[in-house]
Parts: C-alpha cells; structure tokens; sequence
C-alpha cells in the first residue's frame, strides 16, 4: 500500500530519513500540505502531491501525519475521519526498545532512542521524539506531543493533547491535565491541572 504523508515540514523530513527502521512495506509516494505554494515541488527527495482536501479526501493509503501540534492534529483526524479507506499505522523505530505489553492505538510515531516500558497503555496520534523514557504502567491519552530526551517516571498519566518540550523530567506518579505545556527542561513534581503551562 502506499503511504502518504501529511506535512511538509522538519518532522515530515524526519520520518522519511529515519522509514527504513519501521519496518513498514509501504511505499512512501509523497506528501500533502495545506501551503498551495508546495504544490508540485520536491521535499525530502518526494513530490508534494497537493492538499489534504485535493488527496486524501478519496483515497486509499496509508497516512502518516507529521503534525506538531495537537489541535491541528486532531482537527485533521476529525476530517479525514470522511474516508473510512484511510489507515493509520504505527511508526516504531527498530532503534527504539518497547515492552512486548505495551497496548497502542493507532496513528502513534516512536523515533529513535525512546523506551516504553512495560505495562504502558499509549492511545491514538502520539508522537515521541528521540531518546525519550516513558515508565512503566504509564496511561498515554491521544494527540500528544513529547519532544526529544523527555523522561517520565512510572504510573505516569497524559490525558491528551499536550506537548511535553525538550529535556522535561516528569516525576513518578504525576497525572498531566488536559492541553496542558511542559516547558523545555521543566522538572514536574506534582499532578498539573488541565490547561496549564510549567516553566523551569
């Protein structure tokens, strides 16, 4: 099946540099983007194929969505949500390390140096960036945004749709309210409520 993504942009380039340590048979055949102006051209080595509306709206592949932040992310996935021949397969690098137990949903990207350990629950459009330890028994809501060299400590809960920047360290236990920031190198200790920002 082929397989296109969404987003011409850093981690769209990301995805196509780092394809052969998915596993995956897809073939990659290009991206859409949302910018008219890459319409046609060349990125990351594949052509820009058009819109979201102009592509994927009718066909059946494979789709990838290389999306940073979570609301664009989500209303993206409300729309597609019109073409029931879409698939959203899981992108886990073979240089990453996740427990055989671990439970995923779908759509989620897994990069290079991450560990999942065992007993973690991990919903639908998650992306985890490089180096990134997730401890055990760890709930991972859906639309989650956690940025390279992020640690959590075990039994730890993201309700969803938050970005987790650079370098943060979340301590054991804590629970991550609702389309909440982590801050680069923020160090949490206690739960944080929905809508929040934690600074260093």
């Amino acid at each position: 099946m082929d397989l296109i993504i969404v987003g011409a942009n850093k981690i769209g380039e990301t995805i196509v540099h780092a394809f052969p340590q998915f596993g995956l048979r897809h073939r990659i055949r290009g991206f859409v983007d949302d910018n008219p102006d890459l319409k046609g051209k060349k990125f990351a080595g594949y052509p820009v194929l058009g819109t979201v509306d102009e592509i994927l709206l009718k066909e059946k592949v494979a789709v990838v969505l290389a999306i940073q932040s979570s609301y664009e992310k989500n209303g993206l996935v409300r729309k597609l949500a019109s073409n029931n021949h879409l698939e959203f397969p899981n992108l886990f690098s073979s240089g990453s390390w996740i427990s055989r137990d671990c439970i995923f949903g779908k759509g989620n990207i897994i990069l290079e140096g991450s560990l999942i350990n065992f007993g973690t629950m991990v919903g639908n459009f998650n992306f985890f960036g490089t180096k990134c330890s997730i401890g055990h028994e760890s709930v991972i809501g859906d639309y989650n945004c956690v940025e390279d060299e992020v640690n959590f400590g075990g039994f730890s809960i993201l309700e969803g749709q938050i970005t987790v920047k650079k370098g943060a360290w979340i301590n054991q236990g804590i629970r991550i309210g609702k389309e909440s920031v982590i801050e680069k190198f923020a160090e949490v200790k206690e739960d944080i409520h929905p809508n929040s920002s934690v600074r260093k």
